[in-house]
């Protein structure tokens, strides 16, 4: 009864959310019709996320959510949008999307920002502009939260919307930009779509002014759809490598504003711009991304991997944002890099970027208070009656804020080492040669919604070859990891069925 109940509840706040996302299949039917291909993969979905949606809107009536629906509300609608994602895949039936797995894979790639595919026949012209757009928008749609969208255009979930999107958004709280969570989203959301057209702008003005004649306009509006939600997807087969030096230094600077936090970014722009010096975890994260783009170039010049100074910085910089931002591009295949390169690789795919960014990750704000956790404890084994707050710039941090970061980080480690171990065997079971490094860096990505790993899952390689039962973990794992690991957990908990 209790579960009955629950359902029911969530049902009246999904049943609008469904009816609401029906309307982004529009992008690609408008597509389709430009380009005189078939329309149905797209009004298949439409018409099926609007009927659920009625279903659902039916079955719940008026009822009001508590605290503890929110995170039911959030789950179900990552995991039934990311479903109904991949109707197009599979109705459209090209190269590896013919298996309903891979489509179902792509699809939670693409909702979750992922990045990581399936697909090692990525072309527009196998599988339709239409198609590959809609892989790109589906990271766009996803990158900045789909409640914090409904949220801001629909009225009816105004007045409880802070109890899920504080569950959805990537973070441990989303800070109010205003006292009303409906305008918070709004204004997000426009400074999200705003990042997204100086983007564009710049990328289309490269284009027009020959400095990289493959970056049309299609590909231009396809790479800010992957970059500004920290995605990665391209739809180009060797990533940003096909477009050259202007693109990818153009691309760095956003992918870092991307994993800013953007209530952060919006008081810098609007109200305080020195708001980021003063932040105890923006510093961080430029620290990071400074001296890791060093270290990651002087180890690429020192083992004479590019020809020339400007080459090496290039790819050191961008390899550098893209996985501490979680984007998850390439602009070269990283995977041949010597290993002590992809050991500074795979701890920068640890850090990851700020908390209320589009990135995913654990975010460093956590692991800057884990490190904060471990000096007070060496501090207190030499003081031990001492009392020490703990303090993150100027603001104090309260202990249960504090254990639940540390059980965050626990989890997620546990969950990172037990997935490497099941992707390991799993591997094995269908004699697929997997080795252990490139079964952690699978794990690591798609929990971290990161995209590429290394080996047969990096860059220029894919997931498809990978059995079913691994395709299918791993899409929960992406789910887990953008739902910030513990909201999707809570609800497989058998006592929050039980009330």
């Amino acid at each position: 009864m209790i579960a009955a109940r629950r359902l029911r509840r969530v049902s009246s706040v999904l049943g609008p959310v469904l009816k609401w996302f029906s309307a982004v299949f529009s992008v690609p039917i408008a597509t389709a019709l430009y380009h005189g291909t078939s329309v149905v993969p797209f009004l298949v979905p439409l018409g099926l996320s609007f009927g659920a949606g009625a279903l659902a809107e039916w079955i719940g009536g008026d009822s009001e959510l508590t605290v503890q629906d929110g995170f039911l509300l959030v789950t179900l609608t990552w995991v039934l949008v990311s479903l109904l994602g991949s109707v197009p895949y599979l109705l459209s039936g090209t190269g590896s999307f013919a298996t309903p797995i891979n489509a179902i894979f792509e699809s939670f790639s693409g909702f979750s920002a992922t990045g990581s595919t399936i697909l090692l026949d990525i072309s527009i012209e196998k599988h339709g502009a239409a198609l590959m757009l809609w892989r790109q928008l589906t990271q766009w749609i996803a990158g900045m939260g789909i409640l914090a969208l409904a949220v801001a255009v629909l009225p009816r979930l105004s007045a409880g919307g802070a109890q899920f999107l504080d569950a959805e958004v990537p973070g441990p709280r989303l800070e109010r930009l205003t006292p009303h969570i409906a305008e918070t989203a709004r204004r997000l959301w426009l400074l999200y779509i705003g990042c997204s057209v100086v983007l564009l702008v710049l990328l289309l003005g490269v284009h027009y002014a020959g400095l990289a004649p493959r970056m049309t306009p299609y590909q231009a509006l396809a790479h800010v759809f992957t970059t500004i939600p920290s995605g990665g997807f391209s739809p180009q087969a060797r990533s940003i490598e096909a477009f050259g030096p202007a693109v990818q230094w153009i691309l760095v600077p956003f992918m870092f504003v991307a994993a800013m936090n953007f209530t952060l970014l919006w008081q810098a722009i609007v109200s305080t711009p020195t708001a980021p010096a003063r932040d105890t975890e923006f510093r961080v994260y430029l620290s990071v991304f400074a001296v890791g783009s060093l270290l990651v170039s002087a180890m690429l010049w020192g083992n004479g991997q590019f020809a020339g100074l400007e080459e090496t910085l290039r790819h050191g910089t961008f390899q550098t944002a893209t996985l501490l931002t979680t984007t998850g591009y390439a602009s070269t295949d990283f995977a041949v890099w010597s290993e002590e390169v992809l050991v500074v690789l795979l701890l920068l795919m640890f850090a990851s970027g700020c908390v209320g960014s589009t990135s995913g990750g654990l975010k460093l704000m956590r692991w800057t208070v884990g490190f904060k956790v471990i000096g007070r404890e060496l501090f207190q084994m030499i003081h031990p009656s001492s009392v020490r707050p703990m303090w993150l710039g100027r603001r104090t941090v309260k202990e249960p804020v504090v254990r639940g970061i540390l059980i965050v980080i626990l989890t997620y480690l546990l969950l990172v080492v037990g997935g490497t171990g099941f992707i390991a065997v799993d591997a094995h079971r269908v004699g697929i040669d997997l080795s252990i490094s490139e079964a952690l860096s699978g794990t690591l990505v798609v929990l971290g919604n990161i995209g590429p790993g290394f080996g047969a899952v990096g860059p220029m390689g894919g997931f498809e070859a990978l059995p079913v039962p691994t395709k299918v973990f791993m899409c929960l794992l992406m789910v887990a990891g953008r739902l910030e690991v513990m909201t999707f957990l809570v609800v497989l908990s058998p006592s929050y069925w039980r009330g």
